[in-house]
């Protein structure tokens, strides 16, 4: 590329710079892409105007603020009728705005947005499940809500119910498993799975045994699966403590009052149980703003 002091600036090089901006704010692919207005290329012979040299660091310097990135055309601008001299450290900038594609600065984003919510107050056994979706509106707009720094925040909690150890140690548990954050990446989320790795059939996106003592093989764990623009959550909670049983005796001190009987100790979990869903998104209008997603819960509870 002859982008230097002294040649002359072709439409080659103004579209290189162009299709680079583009990928980390416009469409993109996979893990590229904000959903910002694309700038436009130009035709060979075209004389390059200052507005279109200005549309292109426009698209640079709305990256950068975005990201939190510092490029040295944070704030130049290309004036009518004056000379168009090369912009130091152009193509430099924009390999940083690329490499730093995944980075928001917390400035820009719009954190703990409510998404939808369920509570159950009624007495339960081994199993309950709360199962959500996440609508976008396309696929693309998925991408751009993730690659652009959004996030699905998931937080647990259960509270008040009789007073059993085993209501403590769900208690505990949910307390112990803190927020649940589903990002673009695994390096960004609490599992092995982002919002990259999505399929159509469900995957683990966490899962946690933190139960303790005679409750340690209760557990919570999150799937999640994708279809076009819906991804579909589901939080799953597993009391696997068994009760004890056994049968009455006097234990050396004489007959019991059921002597011989066998008895099943207490198994069910009471009080109120809460799972509740949040999102953060990207939220500049002057660099990177994406839609909110809309949420529903489709089995509560």
């Amino acid at each position: 590329m002859a982008y230097q002091q002294g040649d002359t600036i072709t439409a080659s090089d103004y579209n290189t710079f162009a299709t680079n901006v583009n990928a980390i704010i416009g469409t993109g692919s996979g893990t590229s892409g904000y959903g910002l207005t694309e700038i436009t290329s130009i035709s060979a012979g075209d004389t390059i105007t200052a507005a279109q040299w200005n549309s292109l660091l426009g698209g640079l310097q709305k990256a950068a603020t975005h990201q939190g990135t510092s490029v040295t055309n944070a704030s130049n601008s290309v004036s009518t009728g004056g000379n168009i001299l090369p912009l130091s450290n152009l193509e430099a900038d924009i390999t940083l705005i690329t490499n730093n594609k995944l980075n928001a600065a917390g400035a820009n984003m719009s954190t703990g947005q409510a998404g939808t919510s369920s509570t159950r107050t009624s007495a339960w056994t081994t199993n309950v499940n709360h199962i959500f979706t996440i609508t976008y509106a396309s696929a693309d707009a998925a991408r751009h809500f993730f690659n652009s720094g959004g996030k699905i925040k998931l937080a647990f909690s259960r509270s008040g119910g009789s007073s059993t150890d085993q209501n403590t140690s769900w208690t505990n548990l949910l307390s112990g498993v803190g927020t649940v954050t589903f990002a673009v990446n695994a390096a960004g989320s609490s599992g092995s799975v982002g919002f990259e790795n999505l399929t159509a059939s469900d995957q683990a996106i966490f899962n946690s045994a933190v139960g303790s003592g005679d409750y340690a093989a209760n557990d919570v764990n999150v799937n999640a699966k994708i279809s076009g623009a819906v991804i579909t959550m589901e939080v799953d909670f597993n009391d696997d403590h068994v009760a004890e049983t056994g049968t009455f005796t006097g234990g050396g001190l004489g007959n019991a009052p059921n002597e011989g009987q066998a008895y099943t100790g207490s198994d069910s979990v009471d009080g109120t149980l809460t799972s509740t869903i949040t999102f953060d998104k990207a939220d500049n209008a002057s660099a990177v703003q994406v839609a909110s997603p809309s949420f529903a819960t489709t089995d509560a509870l």
